[in-house]
């Protein structure tokens, strides 16, 4: 445990801490058996299981448990490691100690899973006395041997699997030399990433999905009815005078502000900077940032970055949704979704920093959008899944720290003042994977945004890493590894 850097359980009876555990670490002082028969891992964990260790109680059948419960939680390119499954003497492999080196019967339990699920990847390597298994391809859903388990736990602790000659055990259990097992990890590691890609003919409707996706969160595919309603509006103002033809042929009669509208949603921002002029969008990112936050998920999975998806003031939850609908793509079951926002605009200017920048609903009311109209806006799009997804509502000092995530892979800052930004740094910087991405939304734009990131490292006696600008506001950094 003391090698583990992400988010990790402990379960023993009676543990001994002898070495500094470096990362978040829960310990479980009871058997196995009782911690899934009281406990849910994925909920502990916030995902399914990367890898997990089974070395306990030296009997086939304890160990066959450990694993059908831990595939419970697990997914195709989880890995389960098993100890004591190639013993060097037939001595050692009694079920109750009678020796000093003894690894029990847990061999019994590789030639059962070949026997009764070969479904799964079997590879066990000769390692130091006591050999090590390396199991894969889980499916959560197989209930194969739970359906008659106490026959085979019978089995298992009877004859039914047992050698009394080491040579034939051995030859049973096949095992590979330690030295294959460098080269086996390698490949591992491409396989695990294989399991998570899409296949190319769906990769390829993905991504016109993404992009039919981003166009519709910017609402560039209705402009034309966005600008008759704007042009109404003004109508109503006494801004301008009705004409009915003006109405019918928009894009003739207005194509000065059509234009205008377009780059808007190119680049971000509102017509004539005016927020009472937000539109119609889900999002205010426009379509550099939200390509640039596509390019940023793309980059956490193919660096197998671990850790969940947070975005940090979310508006109409339009930069949420692209990834919600990148995650249903990428087939991506492990990961979170997290929304965070006050859902009743921004809290009133209280650093000094901020100065009298009052963003608040009473001057600024389209920036306040309801919890209920951002789910509501999720599921227009068929993405809301409240599995998978945790909507957080309050101001960021009272509900960020205690976030239900211990692993961010990215997150994305939109609050824009000094306090709001700092907030969200200092309660969830620090559960970043390093390779994880932090995108700034407003750093270019609001100087009370920079100087917050800028002193939090300062703060930490750091400096901050290397920016990518996106456009005239957005930006982000990668977390150093």
């Amino acid at each position: 445990m003391a090698l583990a850097r992400c988010p990790s359980i402990a379960i023993d009876p009676d543990f001994e801490i002898r070495f500094p555990l470096r990362s978040p670490t829960r310990l479980y002082r009871q058997t196995s058996d009782e911690f899934f028969s009281n406990e849910n891992l994925k909920e502990l964990l916030g995902a399914t299981v990367d890898l997990a260790f089974v070395d306990g109680m030296h009997k086939a059948e304890f160990a066959l448990r450990d694993i059908l419960n831990l595939e419970t939680y697990a997914s195709r390119s989880s890995v389960v490691v098993v100890d004591d499954v190639l013993p060097e003497k037939i001595e050692w492999t009694t079920r109750e100690r009678h020796t000093t080196a003894w690894t029990g019967d847990v061999y019994k339990v590789i030639r059962f899973l070949r026997e009764h699920r070969p479904d799964l990847d079997i590879s066990v390597y000769d390692i130091e006395m006591k050999g090590m298994a390396l199991i894969t391809g889980f499916n959560p859903g197989d209930r194969t041997v739970q359906k008659h388990l106490a026959r085979h736990e019978v089995d298992l602790a009877g004859d039914r699997y047992a050698y009394s000659e080491i040579e034939d055990l051995r030859l049973a259990i096949a095992p590979e030399p330690a030295d294959a097992l460098v080269d086996y990890l390698a490949d591992l590691r491409t396989r695990r990433r294989t399991m998570r890609v899409v296949p190319k003919q769906d990769a390829q409707t993905g991504a016109l999905y993404l992009d039919l996706l981003k166009r519709s969160l910017l609402n560039e595919i209705y402009l034309d009815d966005e600008l008759r309603l704007l042009y109404l509006r003004d109508c109503l103002a006494g801004q301008d005078s009705f004409d009915y033809a003006v109405l019918h042929n928009i894009r003739e009669a207005r194509l000065e502000n059509l234009e205008d509208l377009k780059a808007s949603r190119r680049i971000g921002r509102f017509p004539d900077r005016n927020i009472h002029r937000s539109g119609f969008s889900h999002t205010m990112m426009g379509r550099q940032r939200l390509d640039s936050l596509h390019a940023c998920l793309d980059a956490v999975s193919a660096g197998d970055v671990p850790g969940d998806l947070m975005e940090c003031g979310v508006w109409r939850g339009g930069g949420c949704i692209l990834m919600a609908g990148w995650l249903r793509v990428h087939g991506d079951n492990q990961r979170k979704l997290l929304v965070a926002d006050s859902f009743e605009g921004l809290p009133k200017p209280t650093h000094t920093q901020d100065g009298k920048l009052d963003l608040t609903k009473e001057k600024f009311p389209e920036l306040a959008v309801s919890k209920e109209a951002v789910r509501e806006n999720f599921a227009v799009y068929g993405l809301l899944d409240d599995h998978k997804q945790v909507f957080l509502k309050g101001w960021f000092r009272d509900t960020l720290t205690n976030a239900p995530t211990l692993q961010i892979a990215l997150l994305r800052l939109d609050g824009d003042l000094y306090e709001s930004t700092m907030d969200t740094l200092q309660a969830l910087y620090d559960r970043v994977s390093p390779g994880g991405i932090v995108i700034v939304d407003d750093y270019g734009a609001l100087p009370m945004c920079r100087q917050a990131v800028e002193d939090f490292f300062a703060f930490r006696g750091e400096a901050v890493p290397p920016l990518t600008h996106v456009d005239w506001t957005g930006a982000f950094f990668v977390k150093p590894c």
